[in-house]
């Protein structure tokens, strides 16, 4: 496995060095075309990938105790993470999109020297002709874990700013924004024709201090600048695309009593001024899962298309096809790409390390027995991986058992329902809120 990694590296190390050398050469040999392309008169490709979590190989200085208790925490492929968005980035420039979105957690945990690493893979991207905007999420700015690892211990590196995220990134969004909200990272950008893509910035890396704020909220004075651009695009005739990287709404129904802080807070109102100012669709990310849900209000409709992290099982993106008013969403994966073995360690990995977590938040959070929360997690773990995975169904075994699990029974069976959309592959009548 180790070996493969960096054979993989080194290819698209070496790959990333010659596109830099020929756009030196020539700067106009990868001129994109998407501008050139008219919304609702060809059909539109995008691909999105969230959660990218790049840690830069530089910061694992040597595997140990301290970097094993990050991941019992926050289970990631954090040591493939360079690797797997390389793939990523290959599968991506073989199905030429027009577009390529990222709804944040661009890094492990803001540091300077992975953000770097971002934009340079990201970069191979825009050298093939394939725009791409990008959001930040709850561990790109300000995050006071940016840290090196050695073995049981931990060292602090240079993270990033929120100042300093327009000028990393300038050339992946910021550089040609149409309008910047002067309250938050947020912007507009109209990287094809007709097209607006609005990203929100609804972090809190702003109240970090020792940790970084999971939670988010869209500020008042954010909210009104949304509003601002929506009657600005309606009034010009674009079309929309929200952006953020927490969930504007729950997509199950006890999501913030399992996992508080990843829609953003007061919600509903917040999905409700959005939809009421025009905003019918948003893509997110930020829980590591692909799932879609819908909220209607006044006659309205908003579609919140979460996908999956790159790093957590089964290492999923998107690709949206647009044709008229119709959005085809289909499941993307990269594991393939990885080499041999690669799908069942990714898969076990993440199996594993839910089971401690489950086991941890079952005795910390709902004051369960060490006993039984061990017995308890296997089904929180099982359900939780549907959840990732999408399009989740309840085994009849685990309906059998619900009544066992007593107050929980409600929180595991909510994990498991699916709520009002499919997840995976999906088109959307964007006109008429239906599934077609």
């Amino acid at each position: 496995m180790k070996s493969l990694r960096i054979f993989i590296y080194l290819f698209f190390l070496t790959l990333l060095i010659s596109c830099q050398d020929d756009m030196n050469l020539s700067s106009n040999s990868y001129k994109s075309d998407a501008k050139c392309k008219i919304y609702n008169n060809e059909g539109i490709k995008i691909a999105i990938l969230s959660d990218i979590h790049v840690m830069d190989p530089s910061l694992l200085l040597k595997d140990g105790p301290a970097f094993q208790e990050y991941l019992a925490k926050d289970p990631k492929l954090l040591k493939f993470s360079t690797e797997i968005l390389l793939v990523t980035v290959y599968k991506i420039i073989a199905q030429r999109p027009d577009l390529v979105l990222i709804p944040g957690d661009l890094t492990k945990d803001g540091e300077k020297i992975s953000h770097e690493t971002v934009t340079r893979i990201l970069n191979l991207l825009t050298l093939h002709g394939i725009k791409v905007l990008v959001t930040v999420g709850n561990h790109d700015v300000n995050n006071p874990e940016a840290l090196r690892y050695v073995k049981d211990k931990t060292f602090l590196v240079p993270n990033v700013q929120a100042n300093r995220i327009p000028i990393i990134y300038a050339n992946i969004g910021f550089k040609n924004a149409i309008s910047r909200d002067p309250n938050s990272l947020s912007y507009v950008n109209e990287p094809i024709n007709g097209l607006w893509i609005i990203t929100i910035d609804a972090n809190k890396y702003y109240q970090n201090t020792t940790t970084n704020e999971v939670g988010g909220i869209i500020k008042p004075e954010t909210m009104t600048w949304i509003k601002n651009q929506l009657a600005e695009a309606q009034s010009k005739g674009k079309n929309v695309i929200g952006m953020m990287h927490h969930g504007l709404i729950l997509h199950y129904a006890a999501q913030n009593q399992v996992d508080p802080g990843y829609v953003v807070d007061d919600s509903d109102n917040s999905a409700n001024e959005l939809m009421d100012a025009g905003m019918k669709i948003i893509l997110t990310g930020h829980y590591h899962a692909t799932d879609i849900t819908k909220r209607e209000h006044n006659g309205k409709f908003i579609f919140d298309v979460e996908t999956g992290s790159t790093l957590n099982y089964p290492c999923t993106y998107r690709m949206l096809t647009i044709t008229g008013n119709k959005y085809s969403f289909k499941r993307q994966t990269t594991t393939d790409l990885m080499g041999k073995g690669f799908d069942k360690y990714a898969k076990t990995f993440l199996s594993s390390h839910l089971d401690g977590y489950f086991t941890y938040v079952l005795m910390n959070s709902y004051g369960v027995s060490e006993e039984n929360a061990t017995g308890f997690a296997p089904y929180f773990r099982d359900a939780a991986m549907a959840h990732f995975a999408g399009d989740e169904v309840m085994p009849a075994s685990v309906y059998e058992q619900l009544v066992n699990f007593g107050p929980l029974s409600g929180v595991l069976g909510s994990l498991w329902s699916d709520i009002n959309t499919p997840d995976n592959n999906v088109t959307i009548n964007m006109q008429t809120g239906t599934i077609e």
